[in-house]
């Protein structure tokens, strides 16, 4: 018997799956019953990830994956039509922040080009190559952006202005996508603790003279969790999300 948040025998891609949100969800869709293809940039933790979703008899793979480039994003879509020949939901939770605290003057240009290459353009490369996969299952996008850019500013420049994009980007799908049978919603993580926040947030900590274990236990205070998202990401892949439409926010 299925729940009503089950997953069960749907395939679902997640970028950036290899820690923080990405592999928190990738381990919560795989229990809910669906085969998982985890998708990053770091191969060596990528593929832990997923082998540590296989110990549970669940259906994962990795993919290693630049979602800056072309052909590796296409490579991932052609593996999932092969295997599974069907698409069910993506996640498109790749992302990097560069640049933290750096006035405009000061911020490197290709750190700038970066974070938007893998910010918004890794979005817009995902889309691409998994709209007909995703059009034949009536599927699912789900596009992880930021409270910042979105309603809120951010340490980084190009962090904030890749984040807003994103959601703008993710509202632009919605309204091509969606008259193809495909549901595109965006979700607006506010402070999590993962790798990359709390390597910000020690580095400002350090700056400041706070150590790092005070840093840590102010975020168990202040922050969320990853797997607190990927709850909320689950259910948006889900058919009882049927009806949701738009942006939402995350604590």
């Amino acid at each position: 018997m299925t729940t009503p948040l089950s997953l069960q025998d749907k395939v679902i891609v997640i970028t950036g799956a290899a820690q923080g949100i990405g592999a928190a969800t990738a381990e919560l869709c795989a229990e809910r019953g669906a085969a998982v293809v985890l998708v990053d940039f770091n191969k060596e933790k990528g593929e832990a990830a997923a082998a540590k979703i296989r110990e549970t008899g669940a259906v994962a793979d990795f993919v290693a994956t630049d979602v800056r480039q072309d052909a590796d994003v296409k490579a991932v879509f052609d593996f999932v039509q092969q295997k599974h020949g069907r698409l069910d939901g993506l996640v498109c939770a790749a992302g990097v922040l560069l640049g933290p605290w750096l006035q405009p003057e000061e911020f490197p240009l290709e750190d700038f080009e970066k974070t938007l290459d893998v910010n918004i353009k890794g979005v817009f490369l995902c889309s691409k190559y998994a709209s007909a996969l995703l059009e034949s299952a009536a599927g699912v996008m789900v596009v992880v952006a930021s409270g910042a850019g979105v309603k809120g500013g951010s340490s980084s420049l190009a962090y904030g202005a890749s984040k807003g994009g994103a959601n703008g980007l993710g509202m632009t799908l919605e309204g091509h996508l969606g008259k193809r049978g495909v549901r595109v919603n965006v979700i607006c993580p506010g402070n999590i603790i993962t790798d990359m926040k709390m390597s910000v947030d020690i580095a400002r900590a350090q700056q400041e003279g706070r150590s790092v274990e005070e840093e840590y236990e102010r975020a168990k205070r202040e922050y969320g969790l990853p797997p607190g998202v990927a709850k909320i990401i689950a259910f948006m892949i889900s058919d009882e999300a049927d009806y949701l439409r738009g942006t939402l926010f995350t604590r």
